[in-house]
């Protein structure tokens, strides 16, 4: 029996995980939380410490190896996701020079000295096509963002490099130069998605050189081969081929669509994403088009609202409870929150939520807000239920724009993440909704799986991307 290994590296946890080549159970899997961020950094930095999250990545490989034992022999692949968008600075030699510097941070935005902030001048250097050529708009966060507001403030040294954690982790695995698949290398803003290569006129227009990223390969592609060193660490054999890292999203939707031209995948984390695989590149200024590995594209509808909105909802009913009623609670809500919902009529007597508490990626100053308020459906019961309907009908709306894009034939719904398998409620919101069925994976981690899948694919354990359907057991 074939044995593949998946490693996704969050800003939440980090997981790895043992699957079956045979049938896509997993052996083993282990979690350990990503505690790398440091907190003594000033308002909109969102800095991480590079060397504990790899030394966390190689303890869960190793958390692998001393499992499986003598089964390690029979590992044949690794596959590897993480976080897109981020980047950290290295040298020559592999080594981080800076922190990685990740999505959430908010050095964009500050201003720039041409007037504007950094997003809004590098923007209109990128001209008025810079959706179609990239899939989407500069975004704070972004690899390319960030690399040239550290560029113009001289924290850039020559010969570095700017990777992204998971691709550097690969490269440090194999003692192997930097390589990134198409899915990660689109989330830095400025690779050509039909070209699959970075686009050499935009970087000009923004003072950067494709020598200071990685060079755009693709999962296909063995970064290169576990080292003996990385073998003596983890417990692993020596020359394990590791595979070329996949973006986050794609590798979430390798594990939990088993049919990517009938289903549609609605993910809730933190954030909620709503995607579909397409054939060809559409536009919508609500959707961001992303390479897909082995070809095509995924129409993704972005962020606008998930766990991070029933979070806020929580804050403010135990804010009430401290000041108003001088009771301190500690711990979150949520489950109590959820019976209230699940005990609360369909459509909320009348009450509306428009549940967008941190904007979305193309208003980041729109805020939520509820309608409809009466004596009668001013509770918490139907806050939270009108919360979660109001969720659904954001997720619908990002439907209809990839709808909108010729996507079409979907009649059911995968749902993956902790705010889909862990609320029921939603469940039901998102199904009245929609009008299908939500069906979701036995099992948990749908990226890690994703990341296998690559491996197996890349290996020849599995033939082609339809025969992970396989390995996809749902509930």
């Amino acid at each position: 029996m074939s044995l593949l290994i998946g490693i996704d590296i969050g800003t939440t946890t980090i997981t790895s995980l043992a699957v079956n080549g045979d049938d896509g159970s997993i052996v083993h899997s282990t979690t350990t939380v990503n505690d790398a961020r440091y907190a003594d950094r000033p308002q909109g930095r969102s800095e991480w410490n590079v060397d504990r999250i790899v030394a966390q990545t190689i303890q869960c490989l190793k958390d692998v190896g001393a499992t499986l034992g003598s089964r390690s022999s029979d590992v044949v692949g690794i596959g590897m996701t993480g976080q897109q968008h981020g980047m950290v600075l290295v040298d020559s030699n592999l080594h981080a020079i800076s922190p990685l510097i990740n999505w959430q941070d908010q050095r964009g935005n500050e201003p720039h000295p041409d007037g504007g902030s950094y997003i809004e001048v590098l923007s209109k250097r990128l001209g008025a096509d810079q959706y179609q050529r990239h899939g989407c708009y500069l975004r704070t966060g972004f690899m390319n963002v960030t690399l040239k507001w550290l560029t113009d403030h001289d924290l850039v040294p020559a010969g570095s490099k700017a990777a992204f954690i998971m691709d550097l982790i690969a490269s440090q695995l194999c003692d192997a130069p930097l390589t990134s698949d198409p899915t990660v290398a689109g989330s830095a803003g400025l690779l050509d998605i039909h070209k699959n290569q970075w686009d050499a006129d935009a970087l000009g227009n923004l003072g950067l050189s494709a020598d200071m990223l990685p060079r755009v390969g693709s999962v296909r592609e063995e970064v290169g081969r576990l080292t003996p060193r990385m073998a003596a660490v983890t417990g692993l054999p020596t020359g394990i081929p590791v595979f070329t890292p996949i973006g986050d999203n794609q590798a979430s939707f390798l594990g939990s669509v088993s049919d990517r031209h009938s289903q549609l995948s609605i993910n809730v984390g933190t954030g909620g994403q709503v995607s579909a695989y397409s054939e060809t590149a559409g536009e919508h200024p609500a959707l961001e088009v992303r390479p897909f590995p082995y070809g095509g594209f995924l129409l993704a509808h972005v962020g606008a609202c998930g766990g991070q909105s029933f979070s806020a909802l929580d804050n403010f009913f135990r804010a009430v409870a401290a000041d108003v009623f001088d009771i301190e609670v500690t711990d979150a809500a949520y489950e109590r929150m959820k019976e209230l919902a699940s005990r609360a009529t369909r459509g909320s007597e009348g009450l509306n939520c428009l549940p967008l508490f941190t904007g979305t990626r193309q208003d980041p100053t729109q805020r939520a807000c509820w309608s409809g308020l009466s004596p009668e459906n001013f509770t918490p019961a139907m806050m939270t239920r009108s919360l979660l309907e109001g969720m659904a009908a954001v997720f619908n709306d990002g439907f209809a724009a990839l709808q909108s894009c010729g996507v079409t034939g979907i009649t059911e719904i995968a749902g993956a993440g902790n705010g889909i398998r862990e609320n029921k409620v939603l469940v039901d919101c998102i199904e009245q909704q929609f009008g299908m069925s939500v069906r979701k994976r036995a099992e948990k981690e749908e990226a890690t799986l994703g990341a296998a899948i690559t491996a197996a694919v890349g290996c020849g354990v599995l033939s082609d991307l339809s025969a992970s359907s396989r390995w996809l057991n749902y509930e």
